[in-house]
Order: structure tokens, then C-alpha cells, then sequence
């Protein structure tokens, strides 16, 4: 390759990588939704003060303290309704009966207070045939992968809602999450057609089905360890992300959940194996398990370098975090050290940009946060020796199979 292609391209995917994973600003949303029923038949869904809020997932009481304020508490919870470990404290700041509320958020407990709600607002606006609901909401700076959650679970919020007034049948703690099935839906088209032009229709096609497949490995892993089931975006030309619900309180989960993409993925391997193993003569078959394979392998090869925010370098900071907290993020850094080197030795542009997400993303790594609990060392060295197996595994895969892509 050209060295100036080389550049190129690297600096291309750097910055659109960078772009994903690493711009952050607030984000102010506003969406809006029409359910069939006049203002009054809705406001006691959504007072917070003396209303029946049983159809949200999150919200757990409210209440006075000393000064006479109203506070609102949102726990997160697991299907069995058991806490996990951090709430979210707002307070009413404005409440005009049967038309609107704001909350302001008053305390965080156990998690970053940089990218999470800082307020709440929804109105009541009676229209002819029924009223039209507003929610606002300000967070604080997230990643444009956060910005799109942010949207997702404010459509998911008002889709429940809907659910809950207009039929009232709707499950109490959730809705059925079909407005967030749309947009991963639609994430998901836009990234299938951005494989499929950059690497033919059919290499496309197998490609993002292998990415589905390594993404549902990550949401079964959070069912696995009994949180609820997680949400996923695809992103064109880069991949897709699966993100939990609820935090990891043990590092041995987050761990686990970062192999587990790899892990459901050595599924895809399984038809090379049988047509070898079975001596299959049929040529479309035999290249068809072959090329599963070969992409399998490398996608998931890659997806395991530890590097930050791949899955290997969640296990790494993991590992580290629980043996040797002090050296988090000098140990990140080195790695992505290396993965720079290997890149530049060997021209391939993908690697450099990763490492360059990388150095970034390691800036803000250390320490675990209070309240997380570390793995122990025979637990880190059973969870090093998976995720070295599922390294060995991928990486024969492609080598073996890669020939097969012509």
C-alpha cells in the first residue's frame, strides 16, 4: 500500500472513530409522543408526587426530607426487582397538577456523574383527539453512541407510557421495547448496507451476520448474570456495540460479558469444522463454511485486542483494576503502544486507528469505582486463560480459513 493511502485511510478511520467513541457534549433531547386519551386520564402516570408510576422501569419512590423538598428516587433494578447497587435522586422543581412536572437531578450514587440525567420535564398539551406528551430531558456529555442510547430510552420511556394509558394492559415494569427494536432495526439495515458496498453484497451479508451473532453473545451474558436484557447499536462501516442496562458491580461480570461476543461467535465455526470433519464434497458448501469461518475468526480476533473500548481491553482493564489497580492506565497505554506498532509495521491502517481510539479512551481509565467488586486472583487467572483460549481459537480460525477469501 501507498504510503500515502496508508495515511489516508488511517486518518480517516481514526477520525470516525474518534467521532463514535470519543466526541462527547451534553445532549438535549426533546420527543414527543400522541396517546389517545384527554390530560386528566394521564397526568397520574406521570406525577410523580402522588400518581402510579408502576408502568417505568426505573423509578422507585419519592419522598420529603428536612428541608421540605420533594425528592424522587430511580434505583436500577433487575427483573426480580433487586437492587444493583446505585439510584438516581432528583428533586421537583416545578409541578402544576394535570399539566406538568420537572424534576432536577439532586444526587448520584456509584457512577460517573458526568453523562447521566441532569433533568427531566413532561408536559401535557390537550389536542382535539386526545393529548400530546412531551418529555424533555438534559444529560450530561455523553459519546454519539450515548447520544443515540439517550434517544432510544426516551422513546422507549414514552412507547411504555402510550402502552400503559391507552390499554392498560401493559406490563408494569416495561414495555414491550419495540421503538428501540426499531432503531436498532433501521442501525442495523444502514450498517448491512454499508458492509455490503464495501465488500460485495454476499461478503457484506455474512459479515453482519456474524456481527449480530457477536453482539447477541453480550446481551445473553447480561441475561447470564441476571440483569435485563441490554440494547445494541450498529454503526455503518464500524460495527456494532451492545450496552448493558444496568452497571456492572463485579468486574468478574464485566469481564465475562466482554468474552462473550467471542465466545457465542465460535458458533459460526462449527460448519468448517463439520464439512472438514465429514469430508464434504460439495465445493459452494465447503467455501460457503469456510468463509464463515475466515471472517468469524478475524472479526472476532480483532474485537479481542486489549485495547479500550474493545471487548480484549474491558477483560485487560478488568484484570488489571482487580491485581494491580495502581498500573491501570499505564498498562492500557503500552498495549495500545504495541497495537500502534504492529500496525505501522504492518501498513494496516484499521490497527493504527484503533490504537489511536485507544490513547484516548485509556486517558480516563484507573481504579475501579467504590462499590465494585474485584476479582479475585484465581478468578482473574481463570478469566485470562478464557480469554487467551478464545484468542488461540479466533486467531487458527483465521489464518486456517482466511486463504478462502480469495
Amino acid at each position: 500500500m501507498a504510503n500515502w493511502t496508508f495515511i489516508l485511510i488511517a486518518v480517516l478511520a481514526a477520525l470516525s472513530m474518534l467521532v463514535v467513541f470519543n466526541w462527547r457534549r451534553r445532549v438535549v433531547l426533546r420527543r414527543s409522543v400522541f396517546i389517545d386519551r384527554p390530560s386528566d386520564e394521564i397526568w397520574p402516570s406521570i406525577d410523580y408526587l402522588a400518581g402510579d408510576l408502576s408502568w417505568q422501569r426505573y423509578f422507585d419512590h419519592s419522598e420529603v426530607d428536612d428541608e421540605g423538598k420533594i425528592r424522587v428516587f430511580h434505583s436500577l433494578k433487575r427483573d426480580d426487582d433487586s437492587e444493583v447497587g446505585w439510584n438516581l435522586q432528583f428533586e421537583v422543581v416545578d409541578r402544576e397538577v394535570g399539566r406538568s412536572i420537572s424534576l432536577r437531578r439532586t444526587g448520584i450514587e456509584d457512577i460517573s456523574k458526568n453523562d447521566r440525567v441532569l433533568e427531566l420535564a413532561l408536559e401535557l398539551q390537550p389536542q382535539t383527539r386526545g393529548t400530546r406528551v412531551v418529555l424533555r430531558e438534559e444529560w450530561g456529555p455523553r459519546s454519539l453512541t450515548g447520544f443515540v442510547l439517550a434517544h432510544m430510552d426516551a422513546a422507549s420511556m414514552l412507547a411504555r407510557l402510550k402502552s400503559w394509558v391507552e390499554t392498560d394492559h401493559a406490563e408494569p415494569r416495561g414495555s414491550k421495547g419495540w421503538t428501540s427494536g426499531i432503531i436498532s432495526g433501521a442501525s442495523l439495515l444502514a450498517t448491512a448496507a454499508a458492509f455490503s458496498l464495501l465488500l460485495g453484497w454476499q461478503t457484506g451479508v455474512i459479515f453482519v451476520g456474524l456481527l449480530v451473532l457477536h453482539e447477541l453473545g453480550h446481551l445473553i451474558s447480561f441475561r447470564m448474570i441476571g440483569q435485563p436484557w441490554g440494547k445494541i447499536i450498529f454503526m455503518p462501516f464500524l460495527g456494532g456495540v451492545a450496552v448493558s442496562r444496568v452497571p456492572h458491580l463485579r468486574l468478574a461480570d464485566d469481564a465475562f460479558c466482554a468474552i462473550m461476543g467471542a465466545g457465542l461467535s465460535m458458533v459460526a465455526l462449527v460448519p468448517a469444522i463439520i464439512v472438514t470433519t465429514w469430508q464434504v464434497t460439495s465445493p459452494a458448501v465447503v467455501q460457503l463454511a469456510y468463509v464463515i469461518a475466515a471472517i468469524a475468526g478475524a472479526l472476532n480476533l480483532l474485537n479481542l485486542l486489549p485495547v479500550f473500548p474493545l471487548d480484549g481491553g474491558r477483560v485487560l482493564r478488568a484484570v488489571m483494576q482487580s491485581v494491580m489497580p495502581g498500573h491501570v492506565r499505564l498498562a492500557m497505554f503500552a498495549v495500545a503502544g504495541a497495537v500502534a506498532t504492529g500496525g505501522l509495521y504492518f501498513q494496516n491502517p484499521v490497527l493504527v486507528a484503533i490504537a489511536v481510539v485507544a490513547f484516548f479512551q485509556s486517558t480516563r481509565l484507573g481504579p475501579a469505582r467504590d462499590g465494585v467488586a474485584l476479582m479475585k486472583p484465581y478468578a482473574a487467572s481463570v478469566m485470562c486463560a478464557a480469554y487467551l483460549s478464545l484468542v488461540l481459537v479466533h486467531g487458527v480460525a483465521a489464518v486456517r480459513y482466511w486463504p478462502s477469501l480469495g
